[in-house]
């Protein structure tokens, strides 16, 4: 079974506890629809952002955000938490 690493980001702030929160899956690939959703409900976020390998080679990543309840399209708080864990994890280019 994969184990996958799940992030609670608190982006706009350095302080722990404030800013604006958001769940991240930093190695998504795998993962359903149905689970995704389940996650990000699970996680009780405004939204979760779900990271997958790149499928093109335009572009490293692709990046999904889930409410507790739908997917949407795009989310800048969770973009933010996102490529703040890339950072963190050593994946983004130099």
């Amino acid at each position: 079974m994969k184990t996958y690493r799940v992030y609670q980001v608190d982006s706009f702030t350095r302080q722990k506890f404030s800013g604006n929160p958001a769940g991240v899956v930093s190695n998504a690939d795998g993962l359903t629809e149905q689970q995704m959703q389940q996650l990000a409900r699970e996680l009780n976020n405004s939204e979760t952002a779900f990271i997958f390998a790149g499928q093109k080679p335009d572009y490293d990543v692709e990046v999904r955000y889930f409410t507790p309840t739908t997917e949407v399209p795009i989310c800048g708080h969770a973009t933010i938490a996102a490529h703040y864990v890339r950072a963190v994890e050593g994946k983004l280019p130099a």
